[in-house]
């Protein structure tokens, strides 16, 4: 989303912000010039967006059993960093649906067996 940054400038100072980061923070009163173009783009991601989230969502509801990240943690008795870990080594990967992180139970129970047959 590096194009969609713009300057904001203040009484004090000059700072440049990403236009998605000041919706999602609820910045103060800002006044944004854009083009038609610009905007369409904008738009369009977000509905991207919107619709992964939303297909993640119905994946859930179409049987598909999750965890929580609390459990998976509890379950592993695990640390938030170290789960990340997994993740960024894409040996747990989390699905999100809307702002829940949630992980498929087959996915777990298949890293569970993995780690068992290390033992």
């Amino acid at each position: 989303m590096g194009h969609w940054r713009i300057s904001l400038q203040t009484a004090h100072n000059n700072t440049t912000m990403d236009l998605q980061s000041i919706i999602e923070n609820g910045s103060a009163s800002v006044t944004v010039q854009i083009t038609a173009k610009d905007l369409k783009e904008f738009a369009d991601h977000l509905m991207n967006i919107a619709l992964r989230q939303a297909q993640e969502a119905q994946a859930a509801a179409d049987g598909e059993s999750f965890f929580s990240k609390a459990e998976v943690l509890a379950l592993f008795g695990i640390c938030p960093t170290t789960l990340w870990l997994w993740a960024k080594n894409n040996y747990l990967k989390p699905v999100k649906a809307g702002r829940k992180v949630l992980y498929r139970k087959s996915d777990v129970q298949r890293f569970l067996k993995s780690r068992e047959d290390r033992v």
